[in-house]
């Protein structure tokens, strides 16, 4: 059996239909939810489509359906954490590099999120622990290396919702999406190509009062572990270079980045070459950044 055709606009039709209520200064975890399961579905076969689906990433089209390939592939399948984390990184792919309709962003980043906590609450030691105690900061200490995915992309799809809201959101979010991201540290802090040091670079730039000399210490070890992982560099200029005022930094980073060659580390070129295109566009923008200078 295979898939029925999927279209770019279905994705964000299902996305939009799980949109969960959303508070003024948070957002109501979905860890305790049950999910919902599609019964008769052939698991195996629904996640090879998605699979063969995401190999293709780089195209936008074949991105969204493979978002919505995984969306069918975890019903048919929702205690399998792996595939949950999976999900999750698809629906940050989707809301981060290919849509670009705001509010739709908002919806995608939301059920990443989503995802994310329900593949975690598949261990039963987190799940226990964050209902006796609803701390998550405790429950995450009980995951092992095997969560690092799904704990990271919870984090990275969190962050990213609360990103564009008010300085109260932020804040509301802020102990929340640190201690995924503490918690990937502590596992792996090489992890995903230094993830954690992109965190805790982008993080005081956010917040009043940031360290911005620690902002640029974490940057700075994220692109030496991995000088090649693009979106480092992006990073680095969109929320260190120009809150510092450094355009020769600005300048310096996105040219390497489209410079470079993405296929330099093969197992993220789409990625890389999303991160071309965003470099493109940060640096045509480069004198209403800096017009002062």
């Amino acid at each position: 059996m295979r898939l029925p055709k999927l279209t770019p606009q279905s994705v964000l039709i299902v996305a939009l239909a799980m949109l969960p209520a959303i508070g003024c200064a948070g957002r109501k975890s979905r860890i305790l939810d049950q999910p919902h399961t599609a019964s008769g579905a052939d698991a195996a076969m629904l996640r090879a489509e998605a699979d063969a689906l995401w190999a293709q990433r780089g195209d936008t089209t074949k991105a969204r359906e493979a978002l919505l390939a995984y969306y069918r592939a975890l019903a048919a399948d929702p205690a399998n954490a792996a595939l949950g984390a999976r999900t999750a990184r698809a629906y940050y792919l989707v809301g981060y590099y290919v849509e670009k309709n705001p509010g739709k962003q908002d919806t995608l980043f939301l059920r990443g999120a989503e995802v994310g906590e329900r593949a975690l609450a598949t261990s039963r030691a987190f799940q226990e622990d964050y209902t006796k105690f609803k701390d998550e900061k405790r429950a995450l200490a009980l995951l092992d290396k095997s969560y690092l995915e799904a704990i990271f992309w919870t984090g990275a799809n969190l962050g990213r919702w609360a990103s564009t809201k008010s300085m109260m959101v932020r804040l509301g979010n802020k102990s929340r999406i640190e201690a995924y991201n503490r918690r990937v540290r502590e596992l792996d802090p090489n992890f995903f190509y230094g993830a954690p040091h992109r965190f805790f670079g982008a993080l005081p730039t956010r917040v009043p009062f940031g360290d911005l000399d620690e902002s640029k210490r974490e940057f700075e070890v994220g692109i030496a572990k991995a000088p090649n992982y693009f979106g480092t560099r992006t990073m680095f200029a969109e929320f260190y270079a120009i809150k510092r005022h450094d355009r020769r930094l600005f300048k310096e980073q996105l040219e390497y980045v489209v410079n470079g060659d993405p296929a330099a580390l093969p197992e993220v070129e789409p990625e890389n070459r999303y991160e071309q295109e965003n470099a493109k566009r940060l640096l045509a923008r480069i004198d209403e950044y800096f017009e002062a200078e």
